[in-house]
C-alpha cells in the first residue's frame, strides 16, 4: 500500500489509537509515575537484583517508624522467592514498556499542514512499530521467567500477562498494517475491529491489575519500587 493510503489510514485511526493508548498502561503501578512508557529498542534485559539495604541514619536503631511494616501493601517486603520473581517481573515491565515521548507522538493531532501531517504520520508508524516489537520481547521474557515453587496462581498470572502483551503488540501492528480496501467504509470497518480489540484489552488490563494486587497481598510483596509514590516520598525525606 502506498504511503498516501497509509497516511489516510492513520488519520482515520486517531480515535482508535487514542483508545489503544489508554490500555498501553495495563499495570500502572509497574510503569513510570503517571505513565509506564519506556523503551529499550527490544534489547536483552538482565534479571533485576534486589538493591542492598541502605542504612537509615535519621532514625536510631529500632525507632524507624517503618520498621516491622513489611508485607502486603507495605513499602518493603521480606526476602522470598516470590519477592524476587515480582522484582524481576517489575523490571521487565518498566524497561520494555513505551516511554513518555512515545505517548506524546501517538496522541498528537495528525491533520493540518500537509507536510507536517506526513511527518507526524511517519513518526506515528515508527513509534507503533517500536512499541509492538518491545511488547513482543516483553511477552517472551515474562513467559520464560521461572516461577518459584509453592506459588499458587503465579503461573497463571504470568501466562495471562504474557498473552496480554502479545495481544497488545498485535493491536499496534494492526494500526499501521498495509490494508487493501476498495472503499472508505471497508477501511473504517477494519479500524472498528481494531478498536473493539482495544476495548477488550482495556477490560482485561483492569482484571490483570486486580489479580496482580491480590497476588502481592498473598505473597506479602511490596508494590513496584520504581513507581511506589509513598516509597519515593519516604525515602526522599529520610
Amino acid at each position: 500500500m502506498a504511503l498516501g493510503k497509509t497516511a489516510n489510514l492513520i488519520l482515520a485511526a486517531v480515535a482508535a489509537s487514542t483508545l489503544t493508548l489508554s490500555v498501553a498502561a495495563p499495570q500502572a503501578q509497574a510503569g513510570r509515575p503517571g505513565s509506564d512508557y519506556f523503551s529499550t529498542g527490544g534489547h536483552s534485559v538482565p534479571p533485576a537484583k534486589p538493591a542492598p539495604a541502605q542504612q537509615n541514619t535519621k532514625y536510631p536503631k529500632n525507632t524507624d517508624p517503618l520498621a516491622g511494616r513489611q508485607g502486603a501493601g507495605a513499602l518493603y517486603s521480606d526476602k522470598t522467592p516470590q519477592l524476587e520473581w515480582f522484582e524481576v517481573f517489575d523490571e521487565y515491565v518498566w524497561t520494555l514498556s513505551p516511554e513518555e515521548q512515545d505517548k506524546v507522538v501517538l496522541s498528537r493531532p495528525l491533520n493540518g499542514d500537509p507536510d507536517k501531517a506526513l511527518e507526524r504520520v511517519q513518526s506515528y508508524m515508527k513509534v507503533c512499530a517500536k512499541i509492538s516489537k518491545n511488547y513482543r520481547t516483553l511477552s517472551n521474557k515474562l513467559r520464560s521467567l521461572p516461577v518459584p515453587a509453592s506459588s499458587p496462581g503465579l503461573r497463571e498470572y504470568q501466562d495471562l500477562k504474557a498473552d496480554f502483551y502479545n495481544d497488545m503488540a498485535s493491536v499496534y501492528e494492526d494500526l499501521i498494517r498495509p490494508r487493501r480496501t476498495r472503499t472508505q467504509e471497508e477501511l473504517h470497518a477494519q479500524l472498528d475491529e481494531v478498536k473493539q480489540r482495544a476495548d477488550q484489552l482495556k477490560t482485561q488490563s483492569n482484571s490483570l491489575l486486580t489479580m496482580d494486587m491480590d497476588l502481592r497481598k498473598t505473597f506479602r510483596v511490596h508494590q513496584p519500587k520504581r513507581t511506589d509514590a509513598l516509597r519515593q516520598y519516604v525515602e526522599n525525606h529520610r
